[in-house]
This record gives structure tokens, sequence and C-alpha cells, in this order.
């Protein structure tokens, strides 16, 4: 971050000797010292612009300008520090930074996983929106968007657009590298990247799904410096071990947190400084249920995990693991003025957030609204968004060229919120067109091609009562997906959904039932996360009641056109064996 440097150490220095006043003054805190692992009493925090110009025994540089906070005998700690979220997948970047301010999160880095398929627009657009706000925004530059590129036919963020990035402050690291065969196959694309980030400084994030121990060792050679998907104590250990930092996930994609904290529970001589604490996301129903780094500090002290630990987790070591510890990340001179005032260190949730010097929440409520940019509220749109109005003709499936009588047809299983396997069944070809039996939980299933032409298969398990869903949620590319088992619901809810300028829309027999508009390029709502948090739970109950059981049915359309996770997806050519690389069956 930029500083006045001359001005600023003059003022911090000139406090810390207590010859001038500080702004303000913390007291009677019990103060976390992430660095040595204590709980620190009878001392106090002086606070000169927006920095911690003292911390220790003496009260001199308390004037009568001065701001006293009687901290009461709490907790107070570092700000929390989010090393790895996806900020840009349906929240504006407004609601959720005020969101996690409320919370106690002042410094995020995120992926750029959905607004990356804007390329350099959907960049600079989430800079801009995060330009000078209490929580400091950084970013990763996406590495594979999409996974596989030579079977997409897409590279929405190559390295020319890479380079116009190459020394911005706030772009931290090459983002989660979802197809890493790509890089034991020595594919001279991502290779590229991956020089690119080395020879800039950048961290690279793994996404090791699946790694074996020769492959994770490849990948850390090749310059990986993290992995948030563990789901094992002993997967985690074992990347430990070879110097990754092990990020421990708990949030709206999966919740190991129990399994996981057997990484430290069960090593009590472990040196946790390259172990993180990480949600990787939060629906809005689930940050408005549990809040959100708070979350993970009460998780993992429920499973046996010391508070201090938990506490270091999510502030010091992800600060360092960013590079960015001699700013944040613990309650020390020098470091941006970024604290919580927590009264039951179990539970984390901050009684006073205290950003950059300024007091900016109380019990979960903003002190005032964070001054907004000229980019927060801008709509923006797609490339290739359809014109046409869609009609049921469109949502026909047609077999391969001189297919006839009875074939075998893969539809896609959905086995739980991200993965998939393969399932077989006979379908009968007449005309050129396939005509399955939708029953026993099998429905269509289309996604909108950029010339806005459509492509179906089925999938199994979302539910076969549905008579339409929309959405433009789709990840990467293939962003408009339709899900139904009547082919006029799913035209009258595409064209619903696309009047909307994006968003998600049910239609049953005719009549529109529920619909979350996404207007900032079809991925992001222009609601708070309380709002958004609403429409999401009654959408999710209408579909309960059309007999879709899954735990996050929305979450689970993300990832049908997911190149990147096993076993089967559906992508605008056809159903992609991602383990085979190859497609199954042409659409």
């Amino acid at each position: 971050m930029k500083r006045n440097f001359d001005r600023d150490i003059a003022l911090l220095v000139s406090i810390a000797c207590g010859k001038v006043e500080a702004d303000m003054y913390l007291k009677n805190g019990r103060i976390v010292n992430v660095h040595t692992g204590e709980i620190l009493r009878g001392i106090g925090v002086a606070i000169g612009g927006n920095r911690i110009a003292y911390v220790g025994l003496n009260t001199n540089m308390i004037g009568p300008a001065t701001r006293v906070i009687d901290c009461e005998n709490c907790f107070v700690t570092p700000a929390y520090v989010d090393a790895h979220c996806h900020m840009d997948y349906l929240y504006n970047p407004c609601a959720f930074v005020k969101h996690v301010l409320s919370m106690g999160t002042t410094t995020v880095l995120s992926e750029l996983t959905e607004c990356g398929v804007l390329s350099k627009k959907g960049l600079d657009y989430l800079l801009g929106a995060t330009e000078n706000l209490p929580v400091k925004c950084y970013y990763s530059l996406p590495s594979t968007l999409p996974p596989f590129p030579e079977i997409e036919g897409i590279d929405f963020f190559d390295l020319t657009v890479m380079e116009q990035y190459r020394i911005h402050p706030r772009i931290l690291s090459l983002g989660e590298i979802t197809s890493w065969p790509r890089v034991t196959d020595l594919d001279h694309k991502i290779m590229e990247k991956i020089h690119f980030a080395n020879s800039n400084g950048l961290l690279i994030e793994g996404h090791l799904t699946g790694c074996k121990n020769h492959e994770i060792n490849a990948m850390i050679a090749a310059g990986i410096t993290s992995c948030h998907e563990s789901i094992t104590a002993p997967e985690a250990k074992e990347k430990l071990e070879l110097g990754l930092y092990v990020m421990l996930r708990h949030g709206s994609v999966r919740s190991d947190m129990k399994e996981l904290s057997l990484l430290v529970t069960e090593n009590p001589k472990i040196n946790i400084s390259r172990i993180i604490l990480t949600l990787d996301w939060m629906s809005p129903e689930d940050m408005v249920a549990h809040g959100y780094m708070n979350y993970l500090i009460k998780s993992a002290i429920e499973t046996g995990i010391d508070p201090v630990q938990a506490i270091q987790m999510t502030t010091i070591n992800p600060a360092t693991y960013l590079g960015l510890d001699r700013d944040v990340g613990s309650v020390a001179p020098g470091r941006r003025a970024d604290i919580l005032i927590v009264d039951n260190i179990e539970n984390g949730m901050p009684v006073r957030v205290i950003a950059e010097g300024r007091l900016a929440a109380q019990y979960g409520k903003l002190c005032e609204e964070p001054a907004l940019s000229e980019f927060n509220g801008r709509v923006l749109r797609l490339g290739n968004w359809p014109t046409k109005k869609y009609t049921d003709d469109d949502f026909e499936i047609f077999a391969p060229p001189g297919s006839s009588g009875v074939i075998e047809f893969p539809v896609i299983k959905v086995i739980n919120k991200a993965v998939t396997k393969r399932m077989d069944i006979r379908v009968m070809v007449e005309g050129g067109r396939i005509h399955p039996e939708l029953k026993d939980g099998i429905t269509r299933l289309s996604i909108i091609r950029p010339d806005g032409s459509v492509a179906t298969g089925l999938v199994y398990g979302f539910g076969d009562n549905i008579g339409g869903l929309a959405t433009s949620l789709g990840v990467y590319n293939n962003k408009l997906i339709i899900i139904g088992g009547n082919k006029k619901d799913m035209a009258d809810a595409t064209n619903r959904m696309l009047g909307l300028g994006g968003g998600i829309v049910l239609v049953k027999d005719g009549r529109l039932i529920s619909e979350i508009p996404l207007p900032i390029a079809g991925i992001q709502s222009g609601d708070d996360v309380d709002r958004m948090a609403g429409k999401m739970i009654r959408m999710k109950k209408e579909l309960r009641a059309l007999g879709c059981f899954l735990e996050d049915p929305f979450y689970t359309i993300h990832f049908l056109t997911m190149s990147g996770l096993p076993y089967l997806r559906i992508l605008p050519n056809g159903i992609l064996d991602v383990v085979k690389k190859q497609i199954v069956f042409p659409l």
C-alpha cells in the first residue's frame, strides 16, 4: 500500500515517544499477540492516523483530543485476513465489503473466476469498485479460464491480458490452477503463465484435487504456493510437509473443519505458521446465518483448536502468506490499525471493528457507509448476450448424424454440490431427435452457446418436477444454463432471465414462480447480502416443493459446466468426460 512514509513515520514515532497525542487509545483489553501466541494484559494500544503507533504500558500519548475506548477486559485481536475467496460470485463488491467488514474482515484476496470471463473489463471493474475502501481487496489473475481452452476454444485471460497487470499493487497471485494435469503434462500455455507469475513475484494458488504424491511434488516444483482442496488431515499434512501453505476449508463449498482440524489437534507439536483457515466461498444465506471469518474461529475452537491458534490462522498466517504481514495481521507498531474488540473469544464475533484507525462497526452494524467509487452500481454485460426469443423447439435433443433406433446416452448424474458421475440410459432416436423418457429423476439440461443456439443433454438427481429453471450462473464461458422437464417452461424461464439482464428464474406450468435478478454481468446482484439471502431462501423453498432436495441447487448448477471437476460436464459442443478430456457425446 502506498504511504507518505516521512509524514506517517514521524507521526507514529512521535506518538510512541509521548511527544504527540494519539488519535485513539484502547485500554483495559486482553491483547492477543499472534507473534508469540500469548494473551497480554495491562497494556494499551495507541493509534495515529490509520496506523498503530504503540503497544505497551505507557499512557503519556493520551491527550485531550485522544479518543479513549475502554475495552472492558475484552480481547483485542487483529482484524481477519481472508487469503482465498470468490467475492465476484453473486455479490456486488459494495455489498460484500459492507457485510464482511461488519463481521471483522478487513483484508481479502479474491479469485476472479466469474468476472474473469469479461477479461480486462471484469478485473478493472472489480479494482475500481473496491478502490480506497476500508476492506482492502486484492485479486488473483485467472490461471485457467476455462480450465481446458483447447477443448472449450477460448482463453478469456491469456498472457497478453496478464501482462497489463504485471506491477499492479493489488494483484498478488496467479489464481487456482483447477486443471493441474496441464502442468504435469507441461502444457506450454499454462507453463507460460506460471513463468510469468514466478518472474513477477506472484503467488500461485493450487487446486490439487486428486493429486498423488509425485504430482504434488511436481506442482510445488513448478511454483505452486498453497492448496485449499484437502479434505482429510493426512492429505493436508502431506502438502504441509512438502512446503505448501495449507488452507483448511470450512464454508459453503465444503465443511470439513471436523476432519481437517485433526492436523492440529492430533499433532500438538506441529508448526502452525503455514496453516490458514479459509471459507473458500460463503453463500448469502450462510453469511447471514453464520457471519464470515468469525465462523471459522468458532468452528475451529469447537473442534479443539486453541483459540489463539485459530486467531493466528485467520490473521498473521494469511497475512504472511500474502506478503502483507508488515501491513496487516497483528496488533503491533507500524501495522494498519485494523483491530477487533471481541467479548467472547470462542465465537470470534467482534463487538467493535476498527478499520484504518476509525470505528467502522459495532455489534454487527456499520457505523457509516463506505464511500463508493463510480464503478459501484455499473451494469456490465457479457459480449455474447443472446437477443432472440426462445421457443420449446430450441430445447430438443439432437442425435449425432447417422444415429437411429435405440442408442446409449450419457446422463450427468449429480453426486453432491460439485461432483458428478456418468449414468448411461437407452434412448430412442426418431428423425434425428432424441426422445428421452423424463422420469425417475431425469430431466433436460441445456446451455446456450455464444451464437445463441442451444445444446441440450440430460441430468439426473436435480428433481424431475421442475418446469423450467434458467440461470446465468454457469461457470466460465458457459454462462446460461436451463434445467427442466417442460420445454415450454424452459423457454419462458430463459426469455424472462434474459429480459432481466441475467439472474435465476423458475417457471412451472407457464407461471412465473420465483426470480432473482443478477443485472451485473449476469453474475452479481444489486442487493445487499441480507436481501439476497432472503431471495435465495425463498427460491430454494419453491424448488423443494417441486422435488429438488439438493443442499444448494444453485451451486450445483454453477458447476455443471465446470470442465475442471470430475466426472461428466456439459459444454457447448457436447458431454465432456473430464478425466478422459474427451467429448463422449456431441450435441
